[in-house]
């Protein structure tokens, strides 16, 4: 089932969905992404690569081989295991390419992906991290 919709919802606080985007949501590069399968699923925060040889997105892992160590976005919305028809399957989704996310509910951050989005991080006045990419 694909979770990208076509109608614009300005809804900002749901409570089936992780808030990752922490600031100026409408300033977000938000893009669809198509997701390879993963039999765990994938939770809203996970740092994504564009795996070069498939073309599809998976889980960010430091050193990776094919595109797969090279942090390309952040997934916006979860993607439950049961969403796949298969292992062959892929799901559509949305992925974050530009803008301020909270740095504590990031699944795969590390010192390199923050160098592949040209992140920055910055704390606020209440001591809430953030990303800024």
């Amino acid at each position: 089932m694909s979770t990208i919709d076509a109608g614009f919802n300005p809804q900002i606080f749901r409570k089936d969905t992780i808030q990752v985007i922490s600031t100026n949501r409408q300033l977000a590069s938000l893009l669809p992404i198509r997701v390879v399968y993963n039999s765990a699923g994938y939770y809203a925060g996970t740092v994504l690569a564009r795996n070069t040889t498939s073309g599809l997105y998976q889980a960010y892992v430091n050193g990776g081989a094919s595109g797969t160590g090279t942090a390309a976005c952040i997934l916006n919305r979860d993607i439950n295991p049961e969403d796949f028809a298969s292992s062959g399957d892929t799901q559509t989704s949305v992925g974050v390419f530009g803008e301020e996310v909270f740095t504590g509910v990031l699944i795969g951050f590390d010192g390199n992906a923050q160098t592949n989005l040209g992140a920055k991080q910055i704390v606020d006045a209440l001591g809430t991290s953030i990303v800024k990419f």
